[in-house]
């Protein structure tokens, strides 16, 4: 018995020629329309000369003349017999080669179509779209799909299965179309005709007339370009067997998380991406087993902008070896990757659902966060290899491509929301074409290539070829730039700098001397908040980090103590803004503001996003679901972005008060107006205009280098305050569950800040009654004004007006008040509406001659006096902990 001529053509159809000549470890690399290798049967082959042309199926090699299909090159790589060349290629499709043979009877009796599945909808035909060399799907698979999921909606069998694998969402399984083959499929097929043809096509069917998926649940598999079934999977609930289709794995299940997020899961079966969607987590992909990560899946996640990919690979040695070779792979493509690691005799995520007996979201995402490497430290960059791998060099902000005489001179623009547009110019001679495309849509780059084929007397599909590689080029530059102006390494310390900074941190009254550096800076006064402030700074390096809010008037110096701050913490760890619109936060890049220190000159410009800044000092992310175009179908969608930051920030303004959503997350800090540190801020910018100011300004450069050298010794650890539960907080306020907190998260912070300098334990850094002492003394006032309704400021303020007014004999002016406190007439105007407001001064409005005009006087209410704040002295907590 031989093989038909059409079994023949069958076997090569399902065998691209291309992927048997990888599997034999032969690289093929991309030249115009074929695909070039070094001659695998003849040696040295020192330029490549072996050539497979896609279009044809076909390859040749110039060198030695061997050519022919790929059953030829089966035979002739393999060194086997022709029919020994059928069976491995059949094999490999999953085809059986008896269906195959000449002398199988065929008797083909046309049934109608609505024998199958009688009230589905006929969908539309799938005519292939895939790049695999398989058989279309056509509309028949659709209909098994709906059969499948009718019969699993009837089977409580079926149903008790996946519910004992932890699988009950029903609306989950709906929205995926599960279904179960349960062998009724054959009942409504008749035994021969043209239906029972089709479906032995797919395997659906076997040759020997039973249901492929017999006994198993089935999951179908969409194509992630046109959203039609492409495979079917089936688990045995006896056998607990996995089983697809015949031919090469295609389809993405999930392909829509890649869509709608940069950051996607891939697990190493079904089962346990379904798992992951049970927990509530939904942007898990399931690859096809440990070596089943497909070219549908890897095209899918660049055709989509996935930056991130965490691999949840089965616990086991397979599952540890193929996330160690998937991990290396998608790096090399540029690719952000984590690897997640699953408890102790936990197998996979459907083991560890079914551990916690479906209540495992929590656990599932501890799981991820701990996936290495830790997101604490930004992912490093991948290291971009050298454009003139293929082909195309770099002139300027311009990408140059020459091939096949054409050239291609394009400049691309910075990627934004799943868009990379570039401007293209096309010559040969002296014509060319030239337009503006995104290359990230297959629709703009055949377009372009349609026209600059018919302008230039080309080939579209050769254009359309070099715009592909253009694309990556862009991609490579774009990720070369990141890696130079976001993830520059720290300088390099030298022995005498790592001295110098150690013996910084070693000091006893570091604080102090923080203190001492800003006045050689230029900063005078302001011992308070500027210990206070740089601790917030040195904060951004934990991860919970504190904020402060600077209230005061224009000119009490609060843009130099911005200006102080920027210059004590090292370039990589502070970012200084002048404004902040509403959306900014929500698509700076992964990591750009993580363990940073953000500064806001004027709280102003940053109004607009109050609410984002406070969610990041709250829940340290942000995460925001926009709607773009689909760079492949032109269609609408939405699509997640997600920030994550643990940053400390420190705002100013003018005003008297801020938000109080805002206030309750930050220290408020007031500047010092007095006429006494107004002089010596004169007295200081005489003294810099001397020789020694001079000699002082000289010193700038070595105090820096230390204060950024010491922040770069700094150990990323956690802080354990072993005297927590006997410290005492004030509880008549609301408000202080926040303040209690910032309160803890300060001693903590003094804690980091001497970590040379405090024991270690278990590693962590153990904060001593020292910590305690310095929280005690910077927080104590602060907290004080925090709870006060009347700030510093506008305290102040009425001070000065009760004064002048109990030497009044009757009610002031605003004049009046406003030369007594000698600040701008919009100040006074702002300061006596609140003080009206909170009912400390009563106004009687009176019509004139130019107007209205009004006359304050105290009302009987009076500010409260000091505040007590109940916090124990560091005194009485020593006493307490040696009782």
């Amino acid at each position: 018995m031989q093989v038909s001529k059409e079994g023949i053509e069958r076997i090569k159809a399902t065998n691209e020629l291309s992927a048997v000549v990888a599997e034999r470890g032969i690289e093929l690399k991309k030249k115009g329309r074929v695909l070039v290798a070094r001659c695998p049967f003849h040696q040295p082959d020192k330029t490549p000369s072996f050539t497979v042309t896609p279009s044809k199926e076909l390859y040749h090699c110039f060198g030695c003349g061997v050519s022919g299909d790929v059953i030829g090159f089966v035979t002739r790589h393999d060194k086997v017999s022709f029919g020994r060349a059928l069976e491995t290629l059949a094999n490999r499709a999953g085809l059986d080669l008896k269906v195959l043979m000449e002398d199988r009877p065929r008797t083909l009796r046309p049934v109608p179509a609505q024998a199958l599945a009688p009230s589905a909808p006929k969908p539309a035909t799938n005519t292939g779209g895939n790049s695999h060399g398989v058989m279309p799907t056509g509309a028949l698979l659709p209909r098994v799909v709906e059969h499948y999921h009718r019969t699993f909606c009837e089977r409580e069998d079926a149903q008790a299965y996946l519910k004992k694998r932890g699988l009950v969402d029903a609306d989950l399984l709906r929205a995926l179309k599960v279904g179960y083959a349960d062998g009724s499929l054959l009942k409504v097929v008749a035994k021969d005709g043209e239906i029972r043809e089709q479906l032995v096509s797919l395997g659906v069917i076997t040759a020997e007339g039973r249901e492929l998926l017999g006994g198993c649940v089935v999951v179908p598999i969409p194509d992630p370009v046109s959203g039609r079934w492409a495979n079917l999977y089936g688990r045995g609930m006896k056998t607990d067997r996995h089983c697809y289709l015949p031919g090469p794995l295609r389809g993405v299940l999930n392909f829509q998380a890649a869509r709608l997020s940069q950051e996607v899961i891939l697990a190493e079966s079904v089962i346990d991406a379904l798992s992951f969607h049970q927990a509530g987590i939904a942007t898990a992909i399931p690859i096809f087993g440990t070596n089943g990560f497909t070219p549908d899946i890897f095209d899918t996640l660049k055709r989509e902008g996935v930056r991130r990919v965490t691999l949840a690979l089965d616990n086991d040695e397979p599952g540890k070896k193929a996330a160690a070779s998937l991990k290396e792979k998608l790096s090399a493509a540029g690719l952000l990757v984590r690897v997640a690691a699953f408890p102790e005799g936990i197998k996979d995520a459907n083991d560890l659902l079914v551990s916690r007996n479906g209540d495992a979201g929590a656990v599932f995402r501890q799981i991820l966060d701990a996936a290495l490497p830790r997101p604490s430290s930004p992912f490093p960059a991948p290291v971009p290899s050298p454009l003139s791998d293929s082909g195309v060099s770099r002139e300027g902000e311009q990408l140059v491509l020459v091939r096949e005489g054409l050239s291609y001179h394009a400049r691309p623009y910075p990627a934004s929301l799943g868009r990379l547009r570039a401007t293209v110019r096309t010559e040969r001679s002296s014509l060319f074409h030239v337009d503006t495309i995104d290359l990230y849509s297959s629709r703009s780059r055949a377009e372009y290539a349609r026209r600059a084929a018919k302008a230039l007397t080309a080939d579209a599909t050769a254009v359309e070829a070099d715009l592909l590689t253009l694309l990556v080029a862009a991609e490579k530059g774009e990720a070369e730039k990141k890696a130079e102006g976001e993830t520059s390494p720290a300088p390099v310390m030298t022995d005498q700098d790592r001295a110098e900074a150690m013996g910084f941190l070693l000091r006893a009254d570091m604080l102090d001397q923080v203190v001492r550096d800003a006045f050689a800076l230029g900063v005078v006064g302001e011992a308070i908040n500027i210990k206070i402030l740089f601790l917030i700074a040195i904060s951004r390096l934990q991860d919970d980090p504190l904020s402060a809010i600077v209230l005061s008037q224009s000119g009490s110096g609060k843009s130099g103590l911005a200006e102080l701050l920027e210059w004590l913490c090292p370039p990589e760890g502070v970012v200084l803004f002048t404004r902040l619109t509403a959306q900014s936060l929500y698509y700076v890049a992964p990591g750009y503001l993580d363990h940073k220190l953000v500064l806001v000159e004027e709280r102003y410009g940053s109004q607009d996003a109050d609410y984002p800044i406070r969610v990041l000092q709250s829940r340290k992310k942000l995460s925001v679901l926009v709607p773009i175009k689909d760079p492949t179908t032109g269609n609408m969608r939405t699509r997640t972005f997600e920030v994550k930051a643990r940053a400390a920030f420190i705002e100013a303004t003018t005003a008297a008060s801020v938000n109080h959503e805002n206030a309750t997350r930050c220290f408020e800090l007031s500047m010092d107006e007095s006429v006494e540190q107004t002089a010596r801020i004169h007295e200081r910018q005489r003294l810099l205009r001397t020789e020694a100011g001079l000699k002082l300004r000289q010193e700038a450069e070595a105090i820096t280098r230390r204060h950024w050298n010491a922040q770069r010794l700094l150990e990323t650890l956690p802080v354990v305050i072993p005297y927590a539960d006997k410290l005492t907080f004030p509880t008549a306020w609301l408000r202080t569950r926040r303040d209690h907190a910032r309160f803890l998260n300060l001693i903590e912070a003094s804690a980091f800040f001497h970590q040379y300098q405090r024991e270690r334990r278990g590693g962590a850094i153990v904060a001593s009654l020292a910590d305690y002492a310095v929280a005690y003394e910077l927080a104590g006032a602060v907290l004080a004004e925090t709870l006060s309704d009347l700030k510093k400021p506008l305290r102040e303020a009425y001070t000065r007006i009760r004064e002048l007014s109990l030497k009044s004999e009757g009610p002031l002016t605003r004049s009046e008040i406003r030369e007594a406190l000698a600040v701008p007439d919009s100040t006074v105007r702002r300061w006596l509406a609140e003080l009206v407001d909170l009912e400390y001064l009563e106004a009687d409005v009176s019509k004139g001659g130019q107007g209205k005009s009004a006359r304050y006087r105290l009302s009987e209410r009076a500010p409260r006096g000091d505040l007590v704040l109940g916090l124990l002295t560091p005194a009485e907590l020593k006493a307490r902990l040696n009782a």
